[in-house]
């Protein structure tokens, strides 16, 4: 077993999930709370979740050595792991997931790795956690796992969401809008169904006023304040407008009423209408939101698609690129 095997469940801190869409702030939040000496996030998302959700029943009895050296040689193809090893050189160690594991179920080897990347140790009662965008659709999948999850969703106005999506990577703006209110409608009574385990923060109040927003988390998550989370050691944007940058970016906001065309934001607020209101944002859509075709939706995800492959090839090649989009394509139900 391994080494945490003696720290009881009850003693054990809740795990942390950040969740939101691509471009919301997530990974901002990750790395602020990653400044707070009870927290310990990897820093590449996992995504894998509901993928190992559907295949474990393959993997066997973990407990075995001989059935854990065949699971972590079938998982490394994740793009997780092909992610870590091509833009990061890490190499996952087996022998110490292994022993990082206090069990062996999915759980516990998904808390193992978790523990291992993100540094959070059971002993001293690290918080360990995952920061992935497209968990914000398989929280009942996370709370069946670990029922005292902690889970906190960021959000970020759907207009400036989308900019920042088709600046990053290409991707459609008018498809980009559909997915942010089918995801945010999905994750609603979900969590609904969870009170006093989630906690909702918008982007915009993260940057306008940090100490505040994370002040609140930190209640929530029940560890004391502390200001290191107010600074980043490092730059936590490689892409978009605040790529480079070490400190909150206040201004980062609002930006769709200079750079979004009019037809454009029309289309956008009519499909999430609904969820603009919700969370307080201005909407000039009247009456309840639209939806987008089928035949359209998938016209739009297959551009899309071959935006994110072209994005990839500069680093993995053509056959590379492929490849890896496939993979992640597979594990996450096509949230990329």
């Amino acid at each position: 077993m391994g080494h945490s095997e003696q720290i009881s469940d009850a003693s054990r801190r809740p795990p942390l999930f950040v969740v939101g869409m691509p471009r919301s702030g997530t990974k901002l939040l990750r790395d602020l709370l990653n400044q707070h000496p009870s927290v310990g996030i990897p820093e590449a998302e996992t995504e894998f979740l509901p993928d190992w959700a559907l295949r474990w029943p393959e993997f066997g009895d973990l407990r075995e050595s001989g059935a854990w050296v065949r699971f972590v040689d079938k998982v490394r193809s994740s793009a997780y792991f092909v992610y870590l090893a091509e833009e990061r050189g890490l190499y996952v160690d087996a022998v110490a997931w292994r022993l990082a594991c206090p069990d062996f179920s999915m759980a516990g080897v998904f808390e193992g790795l978790c523990r291992l990347h993100g540094g959070a140790s059971a002993e001293e009662g690290g918080i360990w956690g995952d920061k992935s965008p497209g968990y914000l659709r398989h929280l009942r999948l996370i709370w069946d796992l670990w029922p005292r999850a902690h889970v906190v969703h960021i959000v970020r106005d759907v207009r400036d969401q989308v900019l920042s999506a088709h600046s990053a990577w290409g991707k459609d703006p008018v498809r980009g809008a559909a997915r942010w209110a089918d995801s945010l409608a999905a994750a609603q009574p979900v969590m609904a169904q969870h009170d006093g385990r989630w906690l909702e923060v918008r982007y915009e109040d993260l940057v306008t006023d940090p100490q505040a927003v994370l002040e609140r988390i930190c209640a929530f998550l029940q560890i004391p304040w502390n200001p290191a989370v107010l600074a980043l050691s490092r730059p936590s944007e490689n892409l978009g407008d605040t790529k480079g940058k070490t400190t909150v970016v206040a201004g980062n906001v609002e930006k769709w009423r200079s750079m979004m065309d009019s037809r454009t934001c029309r289309r956008v607020e009519a499909l999430a209408a609904d969820g603009l209101r919700r969370h307080g944002y201005p909407c000039d859509h009247e009456g309840p939101a639209v939806h987008m075709p089928r035949g359209e939706r998938r016209i739009r995800q297959l551009r899309d698609g071959a935006n994110l492959v072209r994005f990839d090839v500069q680093l993995r090649g053509a056959v590379g690129a492929l490849r890896f989009r496939w993979r992640l394509f597979q594990e996450t139900g096509g949230w990329e």
